[in-house]
């Protein structure tokens, strides 16, 4: 595989995170089209909760994520997001023996607003991500995500982390993203 399909493939990913979250329940409640299985999110608190993979974390300013990314990473590629007015970046981690890379999404205002970091083949666990305990867990007996939901703490919006992957044990990939406005 070419380093420019993988880097098109991660930016699908990254891209679908919301679209697939979304589409896993249609209007009576039942699996919609991405085939997993409807669940009840439980909600905690953000110091028990999952969400700042490699010292990011969501709403953080550009420059800062960046500052923390060059340590880290090295920028692959970089696309200005005609619709929303933000930016998406794909990032290759220098040193890292569980995940490969990450992608990450800012809004107009240069704020982080997305984060997806994806794993090395059968390296990373859904337990690394979080306690499985606090997840909600849905398969369809060939896909696999824990979600953690978490709730808005003082001044900060709450939050969606979605582990996904093919394998009952091992992630492909996961998200960290805002949850929708009330």
């Amino acid at each position: 595989m070419t380093k420019q399909l993988v880097v098109r493939l991660l930016i699908a990913v990254a891209l679908t995170t919301q679209c697939v979250s979304a589409s896993t329940q249609n209007a009576a409640g039942r699996a919609g089209s991405a085939g997993i299985l409807p669940a009840v999110f439980v909600a905690m608190k953000v110091s028990a909760a999952p969400g700042r993979p490699f010292g990011l974390r969501l709403d953080m300013p550009e420059e800062a994520a960046h500052e923390r990314l060059r340590k880290i990473a090295t920028q692959e590629k970089e696309e200005k997001e005609k619709e929303e007015g933000g930016e998406q970046e794909v990032w290759i981690l220098k040193r890292d023996a569980k995940y490969s890379y990450l992608i990450t999404r800012f809004s107009r205002e240069h704020r982080l607003i997305l984060i997806t970091v994806v794993a090395r083949p059968q390296r990373a666990r859904y337990s690394d991500v979080g306690r499985l305990a606090n997840a909600v867990k849905a398969t369809d007996g060939q896909n696999y995500s824990y979600k953690w939901k978490v709730e808005p703490g003082k001044g900060a919006r709450g939050y969606m982390v979605v582990a996904r992957g093919s394998h009952p044990k091992f992630l492909t990939s996961y998200s960290v993203y805002f949850t929708a406005r009330d």
